[in-house]
């Protein structure tokens, strides 16, 4: 299967991404924002917003280094430096298609523009996905499993927090589960697909079809997995690990707001409010979370931020978590398209996964 990467569906994707943000922030500063709001303005600490700056390029390098483990098994000759722009611009592109969609198509364009095959490119980019979501897994059910100990001072809060991780464990058990017994989806889908095709009245199933893709998908991302957990489970037991810094990160960034709007709050109530918020926009469809990000921010932040500086703290949590690694990762997307309009990238996952030395053989 192949994803196009295109200026034209990037500046669809950013005006989408800008509409829904601005709109939301501007719901919340109506909803928030009151006659208290102006004097606690005066107590902001800038010097903790400065303190995430190393924060925020620890979350770019610890990305990059992830995306390296792996694309060193299948591409030993791959630099630390591609990595590195790989992952940025996967912040990019998924921070501007629906669900993400685009940001692993970006990542894979940018390590085969470093030198890397594109087909051994995917199975790095798709192990690092996996560990990501591995961790993201793990955490969720320890948060599940310790909700009650989580800041919540209102209980429409909690009920947010336990529709978002009932919808997100349960898109994490129905991944493990196709992951594990590939051969049970594979046959579920061919009979819903089946029926969809005499319904319409079109082969989907045919060779080159969007279903026959999909069929193929999840056999190939199953022997993937399999092959990391017989020969290189240490890499992504590493990768894991990695992820777990990279999301520490994220957490200590969000702590530096809120410490520089004067609040008080501890380092692990903030985490463990991220990790929600994290969890419950990771699937959602619009551009970058737009619009779900921003208000659940909202919501799940008012239990350690002041009512008056919730609207504020939105805009430099997203500015520093989201907006600089879009720009970031824009501008290296941009500058590798050059005068092109588009590139199609070709996500397909190699039938054999290569020992290292054969790769290197080439």
């Amino acid at each position: 299967m192949s994803y196009q990467i295109s200026k034209k569906r990037i500046r669809r994707g950013l005006q989408v991404f800008t509409l829904v943000s601005l709109g939301s922030v501007v719901v919340i500063f109506l909803f928030t924002h009151s006659h208290m709001t102006t004097e606690a303005l005066k107590s902001i600490e800038p010097l903790w917003l400065l303190c995430a700056i190393p924060f925020i390029l620890l979350d770019w390098l610890g990305g990059g280094y992830r995306l390296y483990l792996f694309s060193r098994v299948f591409h030993p000759q791959i630099r630390f430096k591609t990595c590195v722009k790989a992952n940025l611009a996967n912040y990019f592109l998924g921070s501007i298609t629906p669900s993400q969609t685009g940001g692993g198509p970006a990542q894979i364009y940018m390590l085969y523009v470093g030198g890397m095959p594109a087909v051994e490119a995917t199975s790095a980019s798709l192990m690092a996905f996996f560990s990501t979501t591995f961790f993201l897994i793990i955490a969720g059910a320890g948060m599940f499993a310790f909700r009650g100990s989580l800041p919540f001072s209102k209980g429409y809060l909690l009920h947010l927090f336990n529709v978002g991780m009932f919808f997100f464990l349960a898109v994490a058990v129905l991944m493990i589960l196709a992951l594990a017994f590939p051969g049970f989806y594979r046959e579920l889908f061919r009979i819903v697909v089946r029926v969809v095709s005499r319904v319409r009245r079109k082969d989907y199933l045919r060779a080159g079809s969007w279903a026959h893709g999909a069929i193929d998908a999840i056999d190939r991302c199953h022997r993937q997995l399999i092959h990391y957990a017989r020969r290189h489970f240490h890499i992504f037991i590493a990768g894991i690990l990695v992820s777990a810094v990279c999301f520490i990160a994220k957490f200590a960034v969000a702590y530096l707001i809120v410490r520089s709007l004067g609040m008080r709050a501890s380092f692990l109530d903030v985490a463990l409010l991220q990790m929600v918020i994290i969890l419950i926009n990771y699937f959602f469809p619009t551009p970058g979370a737009s619009g779900a990000a921003e208000l659940s921010s909202a919501a799940l932040m008012s239990a350690v931020v002041s009512k008056g500086l919730i609207g504020f703290y939105v805009i430099l949590w997203r500015l520093l978590s989201t907006y600089v690694s879009v720009a970031v990762g824009g501008g290296v997307v941009l500058h590798e398209l050059g005068k092109r309009e588009k590139v199609e990238v070709d996500d397909t996952i190699a039938d054999d996964v290569p020992e290292p030395e054969a790769v290197a053989a080439k």
